[in-house]
């Protein structure tokens, strides 16, 4: 049996999905020609940037609003710009405005993929979830992919050089990325992440088969750190030479100055790169109290250098309590979260929980790698200074070397659009 026929009217109303919390929210279609718009959700009160410009405009007394030319058609746009892109997706994904900064995109980015990385969330969706963050992020960090998805969509071959890399490798990356490595040498944030994630569990709540096997992975990871630690160290001290040479050789005849122009050069590009700005400082740092140690040890009694020293057992003691002052705080949220979804919490409450522990995972990692890198940095850098095989000048001058290398990196101020 069919009904008799029943009036409809014209939609004026949008639905989508809001991009934390996955419920859906309904909005009025605005009345003028814009492209995308800021909405609310009704549940986690987050506010989410949707592409409207498939959406027909609302219709007032018989004509649509936002027609150009006045006969009432609607108009379409071929080209977006950066203030309306053609397409928001991607902004979408990572939950951000179109004219989100640099730096808004790159913390919004480090958030969502600790929250929704597979190690962790064990929600169906979310390892696609995670490619799509990471996705969208290598677009978007690249200035010019960013200019033409802008204009074009994401349908014109809009995406990095030789395609999306694996997003494990790409977050591995996050810390500095391939700029550093003959600096740093490779981070393990990768690992790190994956075992502070596995390591949330209690121990209570372990069989003791499962602990003596826990124990037991520890010593064998521990043998092969040490290993990856040593060749590591082996080749930043030969990376480092060869940078010192610069200055050191007599054949090269580089005055301060001019190795100082250079390393200021090198300093400004590498600044540009995730986390660039503090990573310098972090390598600036050691490199300074490295050269100062030695050279103050030429001084009267050595008690410059015996000055130094005691700063850098300070420093040192300083940055582990930190550190693992925050590893404590992850664990503890992850506790709390884990928690939270055992006794369904307020999804609102939930994502808000969900977003402070990325952000705590995020600064652990952080103050972790840090770490790390300035241990394996000050290794490199006695091995340098101490080198049997050079004569005590030019063993002087590498000091001086990386007193102005040191120098330069700890004072790099980063650009407030990166």
């Amino acid at each position: 049996m069919v009904t008799s026929l029943i009036a409809s009217r014209k939609p004026e109303y949008c639905q989508r999905s809001c991009n934390y919390c996955q419920k859906k929210v309904e909005f009025r279609i605005p009345t003028t020609l814009i492209h995308s718009v800021n909405v609310e959700c009704y549940s986690c009160k987050q506010k989410n940037t949707f592409d409207i410009s498939s959406e027909e405009p609302k219709v007032t007394n018989g004509t649509t609003t936002n027609s150009n030319n006045g006969s009432g058609s609607k108009k379409s746009r071929r080209l977006g710009t950066a203030q309306e892109p053609l397409e928001t997706e991607y902004y979408e994904v990572l939950g951000v405005s179109p004219t989100a900064s640099s730096n808004e995109i790159k913390k919004q980015y480090y958030k969502l993929a600790l929250q929704f990385h597979p190690d962790k969330n064990k929600a169906p969706d979310a390892e696609q979830r995670f490619k799509k963050i990471s996705d969208a992020y290598q677009v978007l960090s690249n200035p010019e992919l960013r200019r033409k998805y802008n204009e074009f969509g994401k349908k014109n071959d809009v995406e990095p050089e030789g395609g999306f890399v694996n997003p494990e490798d790409f977050f591995k990356q996050q810390f500095g990325g391939d700029r550093f490595v003959d600096i740093i040498g490779e981070i393990s944030i990768g690992r790190d992440m994956k075992e502070v994630l596995q390591h949330t569990i209690d121990e209570e709540d372990l069989t003791e088969e499962e602990k003596a096997h826990r124990e037991s992975n520890k010593v064998n990871q521990e043998d092969e750190r040490e290993t990856i630690r040593q060749q590591r160290i082996d080749k930043l001290v030969a990376n480092l030479i060869q940078k010192l040479s610069v200055y050191v050789d007599e054949n090269n005849n580089n005055s301060a100055k001019e190795f100082r122009d250079l390393i200021e050069s090198e300093a400004d590009e590498l600044k540009a790169e995730s986390y660039g700005v503090e990573l310098l400082h972090a390598i600036g740092f050691t490199y300074s109290l490295k050269a100062k140690q030695y050279l103050g040890s030429e001084q009267i009694f050595g008690l410059p250098r015996f000055g130094h020293i005691l700063r850098e057992k300070g420093h040192v003691f300083s940055e582990t309590i930190s550190t693992l002052r925050s590893a404590i705080d992850l664990q503890q949220s992850f506790k709390e979260l884990q928690k939270a979804e055992q006794e369904g919490l307020d999804e609102s409450e939930k994502t808000k929980l969900e977003e402070a522990t990325a952000t705590k995972g995020l600064t652990a990692l952080w103050k972790g790698s840090k770490l790390e890198v300035e241990g394996v940095l000050r290794e490199v850098c006695d091995r340098v200074l101490s080198d049997p095989s050079v004569s005590k000048n030019d063993a002087r001058k590498r000091a001086e070397g990386l007193k102005i290398i040191g120098s330069v990196y700890e004072h790099v101020k980063g650009d407030d659009s990166v």
